[in-house]
């Protein structure tokens, strides 16, 4: 797996995604996904104090046994895990499987566009849930700590940000940073005070705010980008504006050659391709619980049919490309 470096950090470029540990997937097929992703050469693992209902890192952190020093840790905080009496504990299996029917997919993406639920921050809660989530994970640090759903009022917490600092002097914490909106990661990234060094937040060819991050990033933050694929429309729509490039006199003739005849390799290609190829991004995080799909994502990264010069052509025609009706 290919590794990027960004000051002390070395990983690799892409990041195995616990959000589904322990909520759609078990113990024991996330314990195997994790092991699949390690023997790809996958080094970051990237989780939260409230995925998996608040047990998701100890199932990373029974992975990470003899494994630690390699690994790269990122968390969060300021999101409380939803808590379960023992009667819906005993239905998770059973919702797990109503997770693979047909129409749950499109369940599921009508309630991620429903607005996200923003962290709630204090130095006390940073302090508790930093705590628990190196018991969890069995380690005695992170190297990844991000304000979990951040606003930009988070920033101007002087005690929070105080908090953060004391925790990095501490070593507990290697780099501190914000998961959140793009307009917040591009305040962040512009103004935010010194103890932020990590930014993580959604990848979108359509948005020109991300485009402008790497030129914002004056500071060698590390730049983590999450949910490349985001939703069956945008993956619908980004197939969309590759095949009309392979019909567009005004692109270059190999990049219509190799867009000719799309499957769904190229478009992967494509997808991973412009998140990670002139963007700044150093790591890309996404669940990867199936072995194919797995080894398609490594293949995309490791050995694409396009060039940096295609990538950047193509995220320029994707911002070019007309506004979806709602």
């Amino acid at each position: 797996m290919l590794q990027n470096t960004c000051g002390e950090l070395r990983t690799s470029v892409l990041g195995f995604g616990c959000g589904s540990v322990l909520g759609r997937v078990g113990r024991g097929a996330s314990l195997r996904a994790m092991n699949a992703a390690w023997d790809a050469g996958i080094t970051l693992f990237d989780t939260a104090r409230s995925y998996g209902f608040g047990e998701a890192e100890a199932v990373l952190g029974e992975f990470l046994r003899g494994k630690r020093q390699q690994a790269i840790v990122a968390t969060k905080f300021g999101i409380a895990p939803q808590s379960l009496s023992a009667h819906k504990r005993a239905a998770v299996p059973m919702v797990r499987a109503a997770m693979q029917a047909p129409g749950f997919r499109n369940l599921l993406h009508r309630r991620r566009s429903q607005p996200a639920t923003l962290g709630q921050f204090s130095p006390a809660g940073l302090r508790a849930s930093l705590e628990e989530s190196l018991r969890q994970l069995g380690t005695d640090r992170v190297d990844l700590l991000f304000l979990h759903e951040a606003t930009a009022s988070s920033m101007l917490q002087q005690d929070l940000m105080a908090e953060l600092d004391l925790l990095v002097r501490a070593g507990k914490v290697l780099r501190a940073g914000l998961y959140a909106g793009v307009d917040v990661i591009a305040e962040g990234l512009a103004t935010g005070p010194a103890p932020l060094s990590a930014m993580q937040f959604g990848v979108n060819p359509f948005d020109p705010v991300v485009g402008g991050f790497r030129n914002l990033n004056r500071r060698g933050m590390l730049m983590i980008a999450n949910h490349p694929f985001a939703s069956e429309q945008r993956v619908v729509r980004t197939g969309a504006v590759l095949a009309a490039m392979s019909a567009d006199e005004t692109v270059p003739a190999e990049l219509r050659a190799r867009l000719r005849d799309l499957d769904w390799q190229a478009v992967l290609e494509a997808i991973l391709g412009m998140a990670l190829s002139g963007t700044g991004v150093h790591a890309l995080v996404f669940s990867m619980m199936r072995a194919d799909h797995l080894r398609a994502n490594c293949r995309a990264v490791e050995s694409s049919r396009f060039t940096s010069p295609d990538l950047a052509l193509m995220r320029e025609h994707m911002l070019s490309a007309p506004p979806v009706a709602s």
